[in-house]
């Protein structure tokens, strides 16, 4: 299933937008169920219908942002060809998925959150997306197409500007997520190749995200 196929209905979605406001404003800890109920607009026991605990509403949240991601991340780490087609292609479609979610994510990824043993699964999977980008770094700094770094230096850098994107969502409407998806892997791809020219051929062979 896609990010959005996993919503599967208007009440379900509006718990999902009001809670990932509130842990945002308030962190996760500091957000009780009967907060988001309030902010959605219905009683405490109408949300349990809908998720059990908070628990179980940060964890829609999460796989809703990790799940494809890190699917994506295998997939452009295992393929062939050139690297910096791969990366380029995948933070396209990353960031441009992540800017057309209803959803502020921006407080889902406190590390003190995902530090929380019930929530393992999770950060394993955090690092697994991490361990792929830094597959794709070292690979591409093999080839000759990236600058010489650290692999764990780049994967900070595509993480960074992810996480600086989901911010940015968070905080401003009505952008077009396309363009704003093309600014952002712009920027990481020109930060690593070793050769200026060739983020030109990328942005130009290519310059939409793929469904």
């Amino acid at each position: 299933m896609s990010r959005t196929d996993k919503i599967t209905n208007s009440t379900r979605q509006r718990i999902l937008a009001e809670a990932a406001l509130l842990f945002r404003r308030h962190g996760y800890r500091g957000t009780s169920t009967r907060q988001i109920a309030e902010a959605v607009g219905i009683k405490q026991p109408s949300l349990f219908h809908h998720f059990p605990n908070k628990q179980a509403i940060l964890e829609e949240l999460l796989a809703i942002s990790l799940d494809d991601s890190l699917a994506r991340a295998q997939r452009a780490a295992s393929a062939s060809g050139p690297v910096a087609r791969r990366l380029y292609d995948y933070v396209l479609w990353d960031l441009a998925t992540l800017h057309r979610l209803p959803f502020a994510l921006s407080g889902i990824y406190a590390h003190d959150v995902l530090q929380d043993p019930a929530l393992a699964p999770w950060s394993t999977k955090l690092e697994a997306l991490y361990a792929n980008l830094r597959s794709l770094i070292d690979q591409g700094v093999r080839s000759g197409e990236f600058r010489p770094m650290s692999p764990g230096l780049g994967q900070a850098m595509v993480a960074g500007v992810t996480l600086s994107h989901i911010d940015y969502a968070a905080e401003h409407t009505g952008g077009d997520p396309d363009e704003l998806a093309l600014a952002g892997a712009a920027f990481i791809l020109g930060g690593l190749l070793r050769d200026p020219e060739s983020l030109d051929r990328l942005v130009k062979s290519d310059d939409r995200p793929s469904s």
